[in-house]
């Protein structure tokens, strides 16, 4: 039997009485001045300890009681929860906040891109579809323009990805658009849902079409492996990863509104772009085009960086967004 004094409240007034309360194995005796009840002992509640102040112990119908008698109470309750153990323990304290710093970590360095590599691969087409028609209004919103390519050398154009994409079964209909962006340079982008964005100068920074092949083929490893939607989903959070999964048409709206910034801005990761590369080299080879080719436009892209550098703080040319530049250049070239 634990015994102990205590202070009875009704839950009706703020009117407190003195008790003696006596708890049994399996109940608790509650005796004073106008007070005597018996109460199953696995109906009273122990509220968390909060430093300074009695003990609360919650009864049925709001009632409860406040003890000092800490030595009762920690009889009573001997297991009373994690917390209390952790405030009467500070190294296990301590030792719970690493932990749960680590796991805070760990979500956002393998958890959160591991959710949005699940969450990708089973959201529908037509969520990447209109995340992909959003992000190029934005482009185009962000000063970009119709092509000033003659209309043969963009049929020609749309052509080499025709080349690149023939015989490519994986339910994504490519479709090449071409703009002329003065501000943002020589650049290329994949958008989610199989829409490959080329600017004007990209086009006439290269010496052929072999050059433009490639960087289509890096693009289109990025659609492959939704690189476009995963960054998105990571950025945005759990909410995101929801709302792609569950394919809500309302719920995808608000997420295309932000998703634009996310994809022309934040540039993908490195091993986001070595799975493209790794794409795009065994593709190039499928269809007869040598890897190196890869390597001659990264290299005159390092070139136009470098003299783009300095001038307009605006500038987004491809290497902005494709860090990395000589190791790839040397994965290409090792390719046989």
């Amino acid at each position: 039997m634990v015994e102990f004094q205590a202070h009875y409240y009704d839950g009706k007034s703020s009117a407190s009485r003195a008790v003696r309360v006596r708890a049994y194995s399996s109940e608790v005796e509650i005796v004073g001045e106008e007070v005597r009840a018996r109460i199953p002992l696995a109906a009273v509640k122990l509220a968390p300890p909060i430093a300074g102040t009695r003990r609360i112990l919650q009864l049925a119908d709001g009632a409860q009681l406040q003890t000092a008698d800490e030595a009762a109470v920690t009889a009573l309750f001997p297991k009373s929860g994690i917390v209390d153990i952790l405030e009467r323990r500070w190294p296990y304290a301590i030792a719970s906040l690493v932990v749960v710093a680590l796991a805070a970590w760990w979500a956002v360095v393998y958890g959160v891109p591991l959710a949005a590599r699940l969450v990708a691969d089973s959201a529908p087409l037509k969520v990447e579809a209109a995340l992909g028609e959003r992000t190029l209004q934005a482009l185009d919103a962000a000063g970009c323009a119709p092509s000033a390519l003659p209309a043969e050398r963009q049929n020609e154009l749309r052509q080499v990805l025709a080349r690149l994409t023939s015989g490519i079964d994986d339910g994504y209909p490519y479709r090449l658009e071409l703009r002329n962006c003065q501000r943002i340079g020589a650049n290329a982008f994949a958008m989610p849902g199989g829409t490959l964005v080329v600017t004007d100068a990209m086009v006439k920074l290269a010496q052929n079409d072999q050059q433009l092949l490639a960087v289509l083929a890096h693009e289109v490893g990025h659609v492959r492996h939704r690189h476009g939607l995963r960054l998105a989903l990571q950025s945005l959070g759990v909410g995101a990863l929801i709302a792609a999964l569950a394919g809500d048409a309302a719920s995808v709206t608000a997420l295309a509104v932000a998703v634009p910034s996310v994809l022309l801005q934040s540039g993908y990761s490195r091993a986001f772009e070595e799975e493209a590369d790794s794409y795009a080299f065994t593709r190039l080879k499928e269809i007869g085009v040598a890897p190196r080719h890869f390597a001659d436009i990264m290299r005159r892209l390092e070139a136009s960086h470098r003299r783009v550098a300095g001038k307009d703080q605006h500038v987004l040319d491809y290497l902005s967004s494709h860090p990395n530049t000589e190791s790839r250049i040397a994965r290409a070239l090792s390719q046989k």
